[in-house]
């Protein structure tokens, strides 16, 4: 497999752990494990509440982790346990109070873990397959290290979300370095020496300009749209998760602002579409990008008109990654055809 067939396999692999993520948030399950990187001390997560819950007779490894008196206890050695609860075996966990178990959020979460560990191999593979550039590119192998840097601390942000409690800053903090992540990948696949036989399609300096203003704006409205999230998980809580067709109501202008401005996304990218095909300029990203830009505000549409429907969350969530990733890489496409 070439160096750039494997750097987009790795970009998908990234763009998975976005999508896996959507779906943990919407499903509401951050803390299917409460500890990290293992779940409940296991590297294979329990299917049951009698696996972490403490039993006479029970075999337990040391590090696991159990749900005793609604407390999470960690076993300090392995052991078979006697007839009564030997607090001498355990030490409570401190880093947070949450103490419940679900398996299928503990299950929606493990797998969300192991899609971010296969793609941090992947990372780490292209950082190896990278040093044939050495020589001819070195800027592909300093991109492939700073991708490789940013999977470890993206990890590292992981871990402080679950030790937070989901903390809403933070989870917005998390999805923004996922999306800087896919950025720099996108930088890298646009670095590589192309085939000196492929197509070069004519710079557009008003083309471009668009499309850098199209994508700040898709940045501005995902970080409004993770605000009007973190004020519907607020507001959903305060009415004990029912009543939805109240909660965007009660979010109030954050909301309000968030879809006014779903607008201006609308006509600069319907723009976008129109120049290139005016001119003829024979790019095909800007096609994709209407079609995203459809599904968007559909969802949007959708989400506002019928309660936050809960399926719908997640393909809006992906649907602005997708105009992130899909604007710049047709940015990059573009500056790169001006520097050449």
């Amino acid at each position: 497999m070439s160096f750039k067939s494997f750097a987009k396999l790795t970009l998908v692999s990234i763009f998975l752990i976005i999508v896996a993520g959507s779906v943990v948030r919407m499903t509401g399950s951050g803390m299917g494990c409460p500890d990290w990187p293992k779940c409940f001390g296991l590297v294979i997560p329990p299917t049951s509440v009698a696996q972490i819950e403490w039993q006479p007779g029970g075999t337990f490894v040391q590090g696991q982790m159990i749900i005793y008196q609604e407390k999470l206890w960690s076993a300090t050695l392995s052991f078979v346990s006697t007839e009564s609860y030997n607090s001498s075996n355990w030490t409570l966990y401190t880093k947070h109070d949450y103490a419940a178990f679900n398996p299928a959020h503990t299950w929606t979460e493990y797998v969300n873990r192991l899609i971010g560990a296969i793609s941090g191999v992947l990372t780490l593979i292209m950082l190896l397959m990278s040093f044939r550039y050495w020589q001819t590119a070195r800027k592909i192998v300093y991109l492939s290290a700073l991708v490789v840097l940013l999977m470890a601390f993206q990890g590292w942000l992981g871990a402080i979300v679950v030790y937070s409690v989901l903390l809403p800053v933070k989870i917005t903090i998390h999805m923004l370095m996922a999306l800087l992540i896919v950025a720099i990948m996108l930088y890298l696949i646009t670095e590589i020496p192309n085939d000196p036989k492929s197509t070069k399609l004519p710079y557009d300096n008003r083309l471009s300009k668009m499309v850098v203003f199209a994508l700040i704006s898709t940045v501005a409205q995902v970080i409004l749209g993770t605000q009007v999230r973190q004020l519907v998980d607020v507001v959903s809580k305060s009415l004990d998760f029912g009543q939805r067709n109240l909660w965007l109501e009660l979010v109030g202008n954050p909301f309000i602002i968030h879809r006014s401005f779903a607008i201006i996304l609308v006509i600069v990218n319907g723009l976008i579409f129109l120049r290139n095909y005016k001119f003829n300029l024979g790019f095909t990203l800007p096609k994709y990008i209407l079609a995203i830009i459809f599904i968007e505000v559909f969802s949007g549409i959708v989400l506002s008109y019928m309660d936050m429907m809960a399926l719908m969350q997640p393909i809006h969530m992906v649907a602005a990654s997708v105009l992130f990733t899909l604007h710049t890489a047709l940015y990059f496409q573009l500056r790169k055809l001006k520097t050449t």
